[in-house]
Protein backbone atom coordinates (compact mmCIF):
# COMPACT_ATOMS: atom_id res chain seq x y z
CA UNK A 1 0.00 0.00 0.00
CA UNK A 2 1.55 3.40 -1.12
CA UNK A 3 1.71 6.09 1.93
CA UNK A 4 0.55 9.47 1.78
CA UNK A 5 2.86 12.11 2.72
CA UNK A 6 2.59 15.63 2.13
CA UNK A 7 6.57 15.94 1.26
CA UNK A 8 7.14 14.40 -1.89
CA UNK A 9 10.09 11.71 -2.27
CA UNK A 10 12.12 12.18 -5.31
CA UNK A 11 10.02 9.08 -7.22
CA UNK A 12 6.94 10.70 -6.30
CA UNK A 13 7.92 14.00 -7.57
CA UNK A 14 8.99 11.72 -11.15
CA UNK A 15 5.56 10.19 -11.25
CA UNK A 16 3.67 13.71 -10.86
CA UNK A 17 5.74 15.55 -13.13
CA UNK A 18 4.94 12.74 -15.57
CA UNK A 19 1.61 12.81 -14.90
CA UNK A 20 1.58 16.88 -15.33
CA UNK A 21 3.22 16.72 -18.41
CA UNK A 22 0.58 14.30 -20.16
CA UNK A 23 -2.31 16.28 -18.92
CA UNK A 24 -0.36 19.38 -20.64
CA UNK A 25 0.24 17.66 -24.10
CA UNK A 26 -3.34 16.78 -23.97
CA UNK A 27 -4.53 20.08 -23.82
CA UNK A 28 -2.36 21.39 -26.52
CA UNK A 29 -4.23 18.75 -28.47
CA UNK A 30 -7.89 19.40 -27.95
CA UNK A 31 -7.09 23.27 -27.60
CA UNK A 32 -7.29 23.03 -31.37
CA UNK A 33 -11.21 21.97 -30.82
CA UNK A 34 -12.31 25.05 -29.22
CA UNK A 35 -14.17 26.89 -31.23
CA UNK A 36 -17.65 28.32 -31.94
CA UNK A 37 -20.09 25.28 -32.71
CA UNK A 38 -18.49 22.70 -30.86
CA UNK A 39 -20.08 21.43 -27.42
CA UNK A 40 -19.32 21.47 -24.28
CA UNK A 41 -19.72 17.46 -24.24
CA UNK A 42 -17.88 16.46 -26.98
CA UNK A 43 -14.74 18.60 -25.77
CA UNK A 44 -15.14 17.03 -22.55
CA UNK A 45 -15.56 13.19 -24.66
CA UNK A 46 -12.26 13.89 -26.76
CA UNK A 47 -10.49 14.52 -23.34
CA UNK A 48 -11.58 11.46 -21.99
CA UNK A 49 -10.88 9.44 -24.70
CA UNK A 50 -6.96 10.61 -25.30
CA UNK A 51 -7.16 9.53 -21.72
CA UNK A 52 -7.86 6.18 -22.16
CA UNK A 53 -6.46 5.78 -25.52
CA UNK A 54 -2.97 6.04 -23.15
CA UNK A 55 -4.58 3.91 -20.96
CA UNK A 56 -4.66 5.89 -17.79
CA UNK A 57 -7.63 7.06 -16.09
CA UNK A 58 -9.06 10.77 -14.74
CA UNK A 59 -8.30 12.61 -11.98
CA UNK A 60 -11.94 13.44 -11.44
CA UNK A 61 -14.82 14.42 -13.74
CA UNK A 62 -13.63 16.75 -16.21
CA UNK A 63 -15.05 20.19 -16.76
CA UNK A 64 -15.91 21.85 -20.01
CA UNK A 65 -17.83 25.35 -19.08
CA UNK A 66 -18.65 28.29 -21.46
CA UNK A 67 -20.17 31.34 -21.80
CA UNK A 68 -22.28 31.73 -18.25
CA UNK A 69 -22.00 27.89 -17.31
CA UNK A 70 -18.17 29.32 -17.06
CA UNK A 71 -19.17 30.87 -13.37
CA UNK A 72 -19.68 28.24 -12.07
CA UNK A 73 -16.86 26.68 -10.64
CA UNK A 74 -17.53 22.60 -10.19
CA UNK A 75 -19.83 23.26 -13.32
CA UNK A 76 -21.63 19.74 -14.50
CA UNK A 77 -20.95 19.38 -18.61
CA UNK A 78 -24.22 20.50 -20.76
CA UNK A 79 -24.66 20.19 -24.45
CA UNK A 80 -24.28 23.64 -24.92
CA UNK A 81 -22.93 24.77 -28.05
CA UNK A 82 -19.49 27.45 -28.07
CA UNK A 83 -20.54 30.72 -29.60
CA UNK A 84 -18.18 33.66 -30.77
CA UNK A 85 -16.87 35.99 -27.81
CA UNK A 86 -17.22 33.04 -25.15
CA UNK A 87 -14.76 32.70 -22.56
CA UNK A 88 -14.34 28.69 -21.98
CA UNK A 89 -13.06 27.01 -18.93
CA UNK A 90 -11.46 23.88 -19.18
CA UNK A 91 -10.47 21.85 -15.97
CA UNK A 92 -9.13 17.97 -16.14
CA UNK A 93 -6.40 15.81 -15.11
CA UNK A 94 -4.85 12.17 -15.30
CA UNK A 95 -3.73 9.40 -12.94
CA UNK A 96 -0.21 8.14 -13.79
CA UNK A 97 0.94 5.16 -11.84
CA UNK A 98 -0.96 6.30 -8.76
CA UNK A 99 -0.67 9.96 -8.54
CA UNK A 100 -2.97 13.10 -10.38
CA UNK A 101 -2.57 15.70 -12.14
CA UNK A 102 -4.77 18.90 -12.09
CA UNK A 103 -4.40 21.71 -14.46
CA UNK A 104 -6.97 24.29 -15.87
CA UNK A 105 -7.10 26.67 -18.37
CA UNK A 106 -9.32 29.52 -19.54
CA UNK A 107 -9.74 30.23 -23.28
CA UNK A 108 -11.50 33.25 -25.12
CA UNK A 109 -13.53 32.45 -28.29
CA UNK A 110 -12.98 35.97 -29.87
CA UNK A 111 -13.66 38.81 -27.73
CA UNK A 112 -15.52 38.81 -24.14
CA UNK A 113 -16.90 41.64 -22.96
CA UNK A 114 -15.56 44.32 -20.79
CA UNK A 115 -15.96 42.98 -17.31
CA UNK A 116 -14.44 39.34 -18.09
CA UNK A 117 -11.83 40.98 -19.65
CA UNK A 118 -11.13 42.74 -16.71
CA UNK A 119 -10.93 39.43 -14.61
CA UNK A 120 -8.84 37.42 -17.16
CA UNK A 121 -6.11 39.98 -16.32
CA UNK A 122 -6.70 40.31 -12.52
CA UNK A 123 -6.47 36.07 -12.46
CA UNK A 124 -4.06 36.01 -14.50
CA UNK A 125 -1.88 38.63 -12.57
CA UNK A 126 -2.98 36.99 -9.35
CA UNK A 127 -1.15 33.25 -9.92
CA UNK A 128 1.55 35.10 -11.01
CA UNK A 129 1.69 37.04 -7.73
CA UNK A 130 1.24 33.76 -6.13
CA UNK A 131 3.96 31.19 -7.82
CA UNK A 132 6.38 34.61 -7.05
CA UNK A 133 5.69 33.90 -3.42
CA UNK A 134 5.99 30.41 -3.15
CA UNK A 135 8.72 29.18 -1.27
CA UNK A 136 10.02 27.11 1.61
CA UNK A 137 8.99 28.88 4.30
CA UNK A 138 6.34 30.85 3.14
CA UNK A 139 3.16 30.93 5.46
CA UNK A 140 0.06 29.67 3.91
CA UNK A 141 -2.22 32.02 5.13
CA UNK A 142 0.15 35.53 4.37
CA UNK A 143 0.46 33.92 0.81
CA UNK A 144 -3.14 33.84 0.37
CA UNK A 145 -4.02 36.92 2.17
CA UNK A 146 -1.53 38.48 -0.29
CA UNK A 147 -3.37 37.35 -3.31
CA UNK A 148 -6.85 38.54 -1.87
CA UNK A 149 -5.62 41.58 -0.91
CA UNK A 150 -4.53 42.32 -4.93
CA UNK A 151 -7.99 40.75 -5.83
CA UNK A 152 -9.83 43.44 -3.45
CA UNK A 153 -7.65 46.37 -4.43
CA UNK A 154 -9.87 45.49 -8.01
CA UNK A 155 -12.79 45.25 -5.68
CA UNK A 156 -13.66 42.10 -7.28
CA UNK A 157 -13.56 39.83 -3.94
CA UNK A 158 -17.06 38.82 -3.78
CA UNK A 159 -16.28 36.94 -6.79
CA UNK A 160 -13.93 34.38 -5.14
CA UNK A 161 -15.84 31.06 -4.74
CA UNK A 162 -13.19 28.80 -3.61
CA UNK A 163 -9.67 28.60 -2.14
CA UNK A 164 -6.41 29.57 -3.69
CA UNK A 165 -5.19 25.64 -3.98
CA UNK A 166 -4.79 22.24 -2.68
CA UNK A 167 -1.78 19.41 -2.51
CA UNK A 168 -1.93 17.15 -5.25
CA UNK A 169 -0.78 13.15 -5.35
CA UNK A 170 -1.78 10.12 -4.45
CA UNK A 171 -5.00 11.74 -3.91
CA UNK A 172 -6.27 14.86 -5.76
CA UNK A 173 -7.24 16.81 -2.63
CA UNK A 174 -4.52 16.29 -0.22
CA UNK A 175 -2.90 18.92 2.30
CA UNK A 176 -2.11 21.66 1.96
CA UNK A 177 -5.04 23.53 1.37
CA UNK A 178 -4.38 27.26 0.61
CA UNK A 179 -6.21 29.50 2.24
CA UNK A 180 -6.32 32.36 4.71
CA UNK A 181 -7.49 30.15 7.77
CA UNK A 182 -4.16 27.58 6.94
CA UNK A 183 -1.40 29.18 9.19
CA UNK A 184 1.05 26.19 8.49
CA UNK A 185 4.06 27.29 6.39
CA UNK A 186 4.77 25.66 3.03
CA UNK A 187 7.98 22.80 2.73
CA UNK A 188 10.18 21.91 0.18
CA UNK A 189 8.37 18.81 -1.45
CA UNK A 190 5.11 19.35 -1.08
CA UNK A 191 3.10 19.60 -4.43
CA UNK A 192 0.26 22.36 -4.88
CA UNK A 193 -2.20 24.05 -7.12
CA UNK A 194 -2.32 27.51 -7.60
CA UNK A 195 -5.44 28.36 -9.08
CA UNK A 196 -6.85 31.37 -8.58
CA UNK A 197 -10.52 32.32 -10.08
CA UNK A 198 -13.25 34.65 -10.61
CA UNK A 199 -16.86 33.65 -11.17
CA UNK A 200 -19.41 36.04 -12.03
CA UNK A 201 -22.62 34.61 -12.19
CA UNK A 202 -24.96 34.81 -15.64
CA UNK A 203 -21.83 36.12 -17.27
CA UNK A 204 -18.93 33.50 -16.75
CA UNK A 205 -16.15 32.92 -14.89
CA UNK A 206 -12.03 32.60 -15.10
CA UNK A 207 -9.80 30.26 -13.79
CA UNK A 208 -5.95 29.43 -14.00
CA UNK A 209 -4.71 26.49 -12.57
CA UNK A 210 -0.88 25.34 -12.63
CA UNK A 211 0.37 22.63 -10.24
CA UNK A 212 3.91 23.70 -8.55
CA UNK A 213 6.83 21.89 -6.51
CA UNK A 214 7.80 23.82 -3.50
CA UNK A 215 11.54 24.26 -3.25
CA UNK A 216 13.80 25.79 -1.04
CA UNK A 217 14.27 29.29 -3.37
CA UNK A 218 10.93 29.95 -4.92
CA UNK A 219 9.01 26.96 -6.75
CA UNK A 220 9.16 24.91 -10.21
CA UNK A 221 5.87 25.32 -12.23
CA UNK A 222 5.15 21.83 -13.40
CA UNK A 223 2.14 22.64 -16.14
CA UNK A 224 3.95 25.12 -18.39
Amino acid sequence: MKRLSIIKYNKEIRLIKRAALITKDIFETISRDLKPGAREKDIAKKIEYIIKKKKLKRSFKTIVASGPNAAKPHAKLTNRIIRDNDIVVVDFGVVYKGYHSDLTRTFIIGRINRKLKKIYNVVKEAQIKAINKVKEGARISDLVKSVHDYIRSKKLKRYILHSLGHGVGLKIHEAPKLSEKNKKVLRSGMVCTIEPGLYIKGIGGVRIEDMVLVKKQGCEVLTR
